[in-house]
């Protein structure tokens, strides 16, 4: 993801930088609530923004997710005060998570993947994905199947194969769960598309995915409804 990080102390903002670009994220540092946030956000377009809520300038980290809610950017609360009337004046602006300092890697990365959930399912039917400076945006009712390439997942549509560097558990978080089922641990498929299932496979457009033993009983059940 693109992801803009409003953060005053600059140990904290290069901790935070350092995790997030360690799983791949494209990282956009600002040391202060004085710069013209609202321009960055339509320069930017990030995906998600970390926003500190204290902020040692004329504007506090609230303002900013005031600006970030009018655009529909959403945005996760840093702060070290856990005090009610902070939390209460925070909330109001509705933000995807909240984390408390000091953090740690581990905490990071299991509010991203709750924030990436939330984001998945609000943003409708569509699989969006960033490659480099380019959207990638996939209708779910077009996807066949994803299978697992290493750290890459291929996507395949009827008209087309992606190839994209997110592994295919990450990958599984963003699609729901209503239309698609892991059925491999190397495959993903959507239901919906299924032609016939087999003792080893799924029959699927004229091309046969393995499944998994383990898998069956779930796979008959999806099938048949």
């Amino acid at each position: 993801m693109s992801i803009t990080l409003v953060e005053d102390e600059i140990i904290i903002a290069e901790y935070l930088r350092s995790i997030l670009e360690k799983k791949g994220h494209e990282v956009n540092v600002l040391f202060s609530g004085n710069d013209d946030f609202a321009k960055h956000l339509e320069d930017y377009k990030p995906d998600l923004v970390f926003l500190d809520i204290n902020l040692d300038s004329e504007k506090s980290g609230i303002d900013l997710a005031g600006m970030c809610q009018q655009r529909g950017v959403p945005f996760i609360y840093l702060t070290s005060y856990s005090d009610t009337k902070t939390i209460e004046s925070a909330m109001r602006f509705d933000p995807v998570a909240y984390i408390l300092k000091p953090f740690t890697e581990e905490e990071v990365h299991k509010t991203l993947n709750i924030a990436r959930i939330k984001l998945a399912k609000s943003k409708g039917n569509f699989l969006k994905l960033k490659d480099g400076y380019n959207l990638i945006k996939i209708r779910h009712q077009d996807i066949m199947w994803l299978k697992a390439d290493n750290v890459y997942t291929e996507i395949k549509t009827e008209q087309k194969k992606y190839v994209h560097r997110i592994g295919l558990s990450e990958i599984n978080e963003l699609l729901p769960e209503e239309t698609f089922l892991r059925v491999h641990r190397s495959y993903i498929v959507n239901m919906g598309m299924v032609d016939g299932v087999g003792s080893d496979h799924l029959e699927l457009k004229g091309e046969k995915i393995p499944i998994g033993r383990s898998k069956k009983a779930e796979i008959f059940t999806r099938f048949n409804q």
